[in-house]
């Protein structure tokens, strides 16, 4: 059975000023609704940038304190392939270098990895867009065989560079006994090209086998192992989990979340400041709930002071106009997030939204709807508009009966 505080406040929902009550209801779902698509919108891409970073740069790396290398590479990945959480793993090497073609040069970061274990660890095999993934041995556009390299799009664009183009890595290592670096230039010749969609990656990675890199850099081993776990997210404690069961010292690791820390909380507060800067429209919206209930109360004064005066107590009239108020909140809410997740939902499925790929990495808007997003979106709706009747509802439970009946 409906309380006579709902009857009531139902009737003044329906009565002459329910226009201004939709329009109220309509600003409040129009807040909800562009939260949850922008908040869809910032996981997509969040999403898209995390998958390409770890892609390319495996989830996590073991390696050694200082500038020492490991020169037991085969039997200390093979007792990393047995922990527990771990799917695969390869030796690497990185170091500074530069690359020239024909008359153009351009610093690069030289990645030395095994081209037959480095598909198990990151997606650079599956981002080949001309050529394939091979570091072996590989004949030149002008009949001659070199080491094999795998350049980047940005890169290959910028120097003129296509499959088959011979070019000249050079690099700065140390001889043993020697104090000052001499260069080291090694010809390969380009087997791949690739493109992750990271313009960064794209323009500064280059890759070439172990072998080449050990040359090109003076070392005996491996700088260290890359490993790819069976979940993202826990990456950096399998990875120490490792170093521990290796004895901890020298060993040491690190991951995805670790070398792009700046960038991943760069995108949470941004998440956050988005939630903060929208929830301001219905906030906005929630006012005209205020004005309305204010405007409802003076016409009203007489029938609340006729309700007073039959023994409707204080709560009872302050219930009355915040009831008022939620429903305003729970109407346009619901509308907002329900029309806010079906237009996301049907982004996620059929791609409907373009972006322009020479601009992007995407070719189509990217959303990722959560269900936590979804929640907070329709809690601070609500209470939004719940708040902003609490002051106008307190002011009616205030009114006198004597004198809101005898100024009538």
């Amino acid at each position: 059975m409906i309380s006579f505080e709902r009857f009531i406040s139902f009737r003044y929902l329906r009565g002459r000023r329910k226009v201004g009550t939709y329009i109220t209801a309509f600003g409040v779902g129009v807040g909800s609704f562009v939260l949850i698509i922008a908040l869809s919108v910032a996981n997509g891409f969040e999403k898209e940038v995390r998958d390409r970073i770890v892609g390319t740069l495996a989830h996590a790396k073991i390696f050694q304190f200082g500038e020492s290398y490991i020169d037991n590479a085969d039997s200390l990945r093979r007792i990393i392939l047995r922990q527990p959480g771990v799917t695969a793993a390869a030796p690497y090497i990185t170091g500074k270098g530069g690359v020239e073609h024909e008359d153009a040069q351009e610093g690069v970061l030289i990645m030395g990895v095994d081209d037959s274990t480095e598909p198990g660890v990151t997606d650079i095999a599956s981002k080949i867009s001309l050529g394939r993934f091979s570091l072996k041995p590989a004949k030149s556009d002008r009949e001659r065989m070199f080491p094999g390299i795998v350049v980047g799009v940005g890169l290959a664009e910028k120097m003129g560079m296509r499959v088959g183009s011979e070019v000249v890595v050079m690099a700065l290592a140390a001889a043993h006994g020697e104090v000052e670096p001499t260069p080291k230039m090694e010809r390969f010749t380009v087997t791949g090209i690739f493109e992750t969609g990271m313009y960064e990656y794209d323009l500064n990675l280059v890759y070439v086998a172990i072998p080449e890199a050990q040359k090109l850099f003076n070392i005996p081993g491996v700088e260290g192992i890359q490993i790819k776990t069976t979940n993202l997210f826990t990456a950096g404690e399998t990875a120490y989990r490792i170093t521990q069961t290796l004895g901890g010292y020298p060993y040491r690791s690190t991951d995805w979340e670790s070398q792009n820390k700046s960038l991943f909380k760069w995108m949470k507060l941004e998440r956050l400041i988005i939630f903060l800067v929208i929830s301001l429209i219905m906030v906005v919206a929630a006012l005209n709930i205020i004005s309305s209930l204010i405007t409802t109360i003076f016409e009203k004064r007489r029938e609340i002071g006729i309700l007073m005066s039959m023994g409707a107590n204080s709560s009872s009239i302050m219930r009355i106009f915040t009831f008022y108020g939620m429903v305003v909140g729970f109407v346009g809410s619901t509308i907002g997030v329900a029309f806010g997740v079906l237009l996301c939902f049907i982004q996620y499925r059929f791609h409907l939204i373009p972006l322009p790929g020479d601009v992007y990495f995407l070719d189509t808007l990217p959303v990722i709807i959560r269900p936590v997003d979804v929640i907070a979106v329709y809690v601070v709706a609500n209470v939004i508009a719940w708040l902003t009747t609490i002051y106008p509802a307190y002011r009616a439970s205030k009114t006198l009966p004597a004198e809101s009946i005898r100024y009538e």
